[in-house]
């Protein structure tokens, strides 16, 4: 209708609290799977013990560990 506007911008901001009390972003890791060829991320899990995700072509899992003595990356290779 005349004088009308849609508007389809987004204000969300990243640091917001969700529901679930956790921050707006989501924590991941950028993993190039050589099985494939392909670069995917896996996010942190419910847990927040470990990452874990899976190859997008061929499902090949990954799971990846946090511990006292981790790395500061956040990219990674998997076989």
């Amino acid at each position: 209708m005349a004088g009308e506007q849609l508007d389809l911008s987004s204000s969300a901001d990243d640091n917001t609290q969700r529901q679930d009390g956790t921050s707006g972003a989501r924590p991941f890791l950028g993993v190039h799977f050589r099985c494939c060829d392909v670069y995917a991320r896996i996010y942190l899990a419910r847990d927040r013990a470990a990452y874990q995700g899976h190859c997008p072509r061929c499902s090949r899992p990954l799971l990846v560990k946090i511990g006292p003595n981790g790395s500061d990356s956040r990219f990674f290779e998997a076989g």
